[in-house]
């Protein structure tokens, strides 16, 4: 693996200007699972790299009660919520040197509508204008999920002009665009070099630091093997790692060089359900593979760093009902006899003593399909394997990347698809089931996730949101498991690491002390 490199600035110092040279700052970061491309524009899910290279106009305060400016020098939204206005600092540029003006950010986000995968966030937007350096968002509804996805990685900013020179693939690759951070390198399979951008400025009002980033560079390793992760912060070859393996944390936790932080997923570990799978037709069985799992195993094989999940939401997130998750605790929660009592019914009865289930000469055998980068599916995968023996059902587990798994669900080429989704607002179940998902398509669940995304009042859309829940869960089409507690574990020689609620880091005051 790439050792950590030195690199050396030259400083003129004393008399005669003698030169000495000084190592510049450099920060290792180590994450499990390698990005997708360098654009946020084009990939689906983001990991610390794009924070780093693509920061939005406005941001969430750490603990996730306030908008701020991030950097915008003022932003605010109308009473009717219909009329947004971003002012942008006079003399900010791109790390390419192209101008970032009201205009520039505009073509950011015409690029975004065309090409992101989650251009739906923004289907609300009516049209975007600019009034010399104020940016004005115009709005048809209410932006209530747009405005979690603007304050996001997401929202981030890219140089459309850079952009329309080379493919996308190149631009997807090596992005231009707004941040701490400028790309070096991206050598697949082993590591991204970031290098520090002059340009950047910040107008966000908790950090320390609002200029050009502390260090002089960032490399962000991706090390899938949670043992070799831990090794390396443990000897000083990393300074942060992503995703602490939950059998380390105690360990971690004694270490007296390392920090750790944490925070709960804004969001669950679960199992897609594919109801056209030659086994998985009939209704019972799927809601019988609901019940049939003992969630308390799965937390105490967590080494309790998490929770149990018997809805799709989590307490992390903006639209989350207690009074739906204790319904679906009692209806869908952990019962044996009921769930051997469903498979009964139809028809699955083990004929042949052999403690598999079958019917008309098949057995009751599912593939579930588990993510070499999700290590909670990992780890609890055996024990659900165990639990559905035990009530006659043969478990197969079945290894593939995670995305992998959701091309493979969009497709229907599954019985069982695990998935660990991370996101703060309710509006991510338009992602999830919703027809545009491309995982299912139920009108009626359109119906209500469509009514959840403009409902401004918090009671009710928690209650729109549940009950869209209600109806995946009533339909078989997922298993709930777990909210994982995640952590991230830093060496005590780097300052300025910080989280917010929902995970997303701060890093324009991180440093080596």
């Amino acid at each position: 693996m790439r050792k950590v490199l030195m690199g050396l600035v030259v400083v003129l110092v004393g008399i005669g200007g003698l030169v000495t040279l000084a190592p510049a700052s450099e920060i290792v970061i180590a994450t499990p699972e390698e990005i997708e491309g360098t654009d946020i524009q084009q990939i689906e899910w983001e990991n610390i790299v794009h924070s780093l290279v693509t920061v939005p106009m406005i941001r969430f305060n750490r603990d996730m009660s306030a908008v701020k400016p991030f950097m915008v020098s003022d932003w605010s939204l109308s009473a009717d919520g219909k009329t947004m206005k971003l002012t942008i600092p006079q003399g900010l540029t791109f790390s390419s040197g192209n101008p970032l003006t009201a205009e520039a950010i505009k073509a950011s986000f015409d690029r975004y509508l065309k090409i992101s995968p989650y251009a739906t966030d923004l289907e609300a937007l009516d049209k975007i204008t600019t009034e010399g350096n104020v940016l004005v968002m115009h709005w048809k509804a209410p932006p209530v999920p747009a405005l979690v996805s603007l304050a996001s990685s997401y929202g981030g900013l890219v140089d459309v002009k850079t952009a329309a020179k080379i493919t996308a693939e190149e631009f997807n690759r090596r992005v231009v665009g707004y941040g701490p951070m400028v790309v070096d390198e991206w050598v697949q399979g082993s590591h991204i070099a970031l290098k520090r951008n002059p340009n950047f400025k910040s107008t966000f009002p908790e950090a320390g630091n609002q200029g050009p980033s502390l260090v002089d560079k960032i490399t962000v390793r991706f090390i899938p093997d949670d043992f070799t992760r831990v090794t390396e912060i443990q000897s000083g070859n990393v300074d942060i790692i992503w995703r602490v393996p939950l059998e380390n944390v105690a360990d971690l936790e004694a270490d007296d060089d390392i920090v750790l932080h944490s925070y709960l997923q804004a969001g669950c570990v679960m199992f897609y359900v594919n109801p056209e799978a030659p086994n998985l037709t009939d209704v019972r069985v799927r809601r019988a593979l609901q019940k049939g799992v003992n969630r308390q195993e799965l937390v105490a094989v967590l080494a309790n760093n998490a929770q149990v999940r018997h809805g799709i939401m989590s307490a992390s997130m903006a639209g989350f009902s207690q009074k739906y998750e204790d319904m679906f605790a009692k209806e869908y929660g952990y019962d044996f006899k009921a769930a051997s009592a469903l498979l009964d019914q139809a028809g699955w009865k083990d004929t042949n003593g052999d403690g598999i289930r079958d019917k008309a000469g098949q057995k009751l055998t599912i593939t579930a399909m588990i993510g070499t980068d999700y290590p909670s599916s990992k780890k609890t995968a055996p024990v659900i394997q165990a639990q559905y023996k035990k009530l006659g059902v043969e478990l197969k587990l079945r290894e593939f990347e995670g995305k992998y798994i959701k091309q493979a669900v969009r497709d229907k080429k599954f019985d069982l698809g695990a998935r660990r989704y991370q996101w703060a607002d309710g509006d991510m179940l338009t992602y999830l089931f919703h027809t545009d998902s491309k995982n299912y398509a139920f009108a009626d669940i359109d119906q209500l996730v469509n009514q959840g995304r403009y409902e401004l009042d918090p009671a009710k859309r928690a209650e729109i949101y549940g009950q869209a829940q209600a109806l995946v869960m009533e339909k078989g089409l997922a298993i709930p498991l777990v909210t994982n507690v995640n952590y991230v574990a830093v060496r005590k020689n780097i300052a300025g690491f910080a989280l917010a609620a929902d995970g997303q880091p701060f890093v324009t005051d991180l440093k080596k002390k």
